[in-house]
């Protein structure tokens, strides 16, 4: 309804997207039915009571009711968001001996990893940079990462997040964070750091119920559906696994977006599994997908439909980025490159060949010249 909150506003019920939101009538007030509470709203739709939300165009409202009601048209070409590539990053920190040197050097007490699922948990590869060496590769021009996945290990494996080391790191970027929280309380403690969005995986709730409760508590959380065949759960004894029935389960709750993370080709490079993604397509959600993705996959993932891709910790690209650069030397340009080389090259050949022999004598004197034989009738002088 408009004119009724202002000249320029457009009120909806924040239940169901409904225009039909009016103050509720006071019927026992000095004049009843005139007399109104303006604190309080009544969605004449739903019959939800309490604050409505605003906006500014009634076409803005009209779309928030659709997107409520879980009918989410195509959005013109143009006005389509562009795809996200966005890097995992598995945080891995050092124990803190004086935590006042924390805030003199805080990247050093920080490293990235590589990681796999093995064991029923994320474990470190043999990769491992300082989060500073990392970042500067992929903040650089030359990758240019808008936004990081930040994965902290000691929270997700051991129940122990280091927020005196991240509340640092988010500071250089947008992050998503996922802390691994057991308890809904516990993933909202990752909005104490300031992160652009706070994840929830499933690999550390205890079930569907859980992200129900996330979502009463924020519903700007995001979730994340870690795969291995079947939905990882921190509490085995949670029946649904099927990964589509789940994500349907999500949406229904109220939740726009998701991510989905496959374990089984977490950080193996080998690109998205296209069974998963068969799985997947359909789904009226925003998606983002993690699992095996390298930069040059995400395109063919906005293709199909999704968000975004969430790329592997140490992909070629990065690695790459990573490498120093190489020292140049006048010695280095007439050095052969090492390799394998063919037997009897001209050069070899060349050095097989037995010496010249030299004489000092042919050189540096004429041969001799005879004399001719003296005559026969010759008589000898005298002595």
């Amino acid at each position: 309804m408009a004119g009724r909150f202002g000249p320029n506003d457009f009120a909806a019920c924040a239940r169901c997207g409904s225009g039909k939101v009016h103050p509720k009538l006071l019927v026992m007030g000095p004049i009843a039915g005139i007399d109104s509470d303006s604190r309080s709203y009544v969605c004449h739709e739903c019959g939800h009571e309490g604050l409505p939300i605003f906006f500014d165009t009634a076409e803005a409202r009209a779309q928030f009711e659709r997107e409520k009601k879980g009918l989410w048209p195509a959005e013109p070409m143009s006005a389509k968001k562009s795809v996200l590539s966005i890097p995992i990053l598995p945080i891995q920190t050092d124990p803190l001996i004086d935590i006042k040197i924390l805030d003199l050097v805080p990247i050093r007490f920080a490293s990235v990893t590589g990681v796999r699922w093995e064991g029923g948990r994320l474990q470190p590869t043999a990769y491992r940079a300082s989060f500073k060496e990392y970042w500067d590769a992929i903040g650089g021009p030359r990758y240019n990462a808008a936004r990081i996945f930040m994965l902290d290990l000691s929270g997700v494996n051991r129940a122990n997040p280091n927020f005196d080391v991240t509340r640092h790191l988010v500071k250089r970027c947008d992050v998503w964070l996922d802390s691994g929280g057991r308890e809904p309380e516990e993933v909202m403690d990752g909005y104490m750091l300031d992160v652009e969005r706070v994840v929830a995986g499933s690999k550390t709730l205890r079930g569907v119920d859980a992200f129900a409760e996330l979502y009463g508590l924020s519903s700007e959380v995001l979730p994340c559906l870690d795969w291995d065949g079947r939905v990882v759960w921190g509490d085995p004894r949670e029946p649904q696994v099927e990964l589509r029935d789940v994500a349907r389960r999500l949406r229904s709750i109220g939740f726009p977006s998701l991510c989905v993370m496959n374990l089984r080709r977490l950080g193996t490079e080998l690109g998205p599994d296209p069974a998963l993604l068969a799985v997947l397509e359909g789904l009226d959600a925003e998606l983002f997908v993690g699992g095996g993705v390298q930069e040059t996959d995400v395109a063919a993932l906005g293709e199909r439909g999704f968000a975004g891709g969430l790329v592997d910790p140490y992909t070629p690209v990065i690695r790459d980025l990573m490498r120093p650069p190489k020292e140049q030397s006048t010695t280095e340009a007439s050095a052969p490159a090492p390799g394998l080389v063919d037997p009897y090259t001209p050069v070899i050949r060349d050095l097989m060949r037995p010496p010249k022999e030299q004489s000092t004598t042919e050189a540096s004197a004429p041969a001799p010249v005879p004399r001719p034989p003296p005559a026969p009738d010759a008589v000898p002088g005298p002595g």
